[in-house]
């Protein structure tokens, strides 16, 4: 990512502003909490086998926003977001980044991480004319077995995958081209 952490603090909290705007709330009432930091740091995120009912988290969760990185959330968040970053990493480390959100995971019934990020029909690196850089890519299938089974054990949660495929714009230089990208769309939900 270009440009430093610094930098991109300023960022973050130009976003949260132009949200605000945008919506009409202010930080008063909508607050917004961003705990920036290394994803692959066990300072910031911790690998820790997912929780399940049995080993749940006790006490009162976390004020967020005395946050200063994620390990306190651990088997406290019902609802994960993550798009557009997993394909950006080598298939090691998206295993790793896979089981470090896991362990964010609550473990009640519901509780849920999806997303989206490219994908390919067979697991692998796409073709280097359909991507600016080498990208490790999974398939619906691969994708699957990742969660049920390596990440979470098998049938503790129920996988959708989907590929599909939409039209993006790739802006070089003075020229615009419409491509295809195989996007990968997913959910993991907590069974039990």
């Amino acid at each position: 990512m270009p440009g430093s952490w610094e930098h991109s603090s300023w960022a973050l909290a130009e976003f949260a502003d132009l949200g605000h705007k945008f919506f009409k709330t202010t930080p008063e009432t909508y607050p917004i909490t961003f705990v920036q930091g290394d994803i692959f740091d066990p300072k910031h995120l911790e690998v820790v086998p997912p929780f399940t009912a049995t080993n749940a988290p006790i006490g009162p969760a976390p004020d967020l926003r005395g946050l200063t990185s994620l390990n306190p959330l651990r088997g406290r968040v019902s609802a994960i977001h993550v798009s557009s970053l997993f394909h950006l990493f080598s298939e090691e480390k998206q295993l790793h980044l896979a089981r470090a959100l896991a362990g964010l995971l609550s473990p009640e019934p519901g509780s849920m991480i999806f997303g989206l990020h490219i994908g390919l029909e067979e697991k692998g690196i796409m073709p280097p004319k359909e991507a600016t850089q080498p990208l490790f890519c999974h398939s619906p299938e691969s994708w699957a077995q990742v969660w049920d089974g390596l990440v979470f054990e098998k049938s503790v949660v129920n996988v959708q995958t989907k590929l599909v495929r939409v039209e993006g714009r790739n802006f070089e230089g003075d020229e615009i081209s419409v491509q295809s990208i195989p996007l990968l769309v997913w959910s993991v939900t907590h069974l039990n």
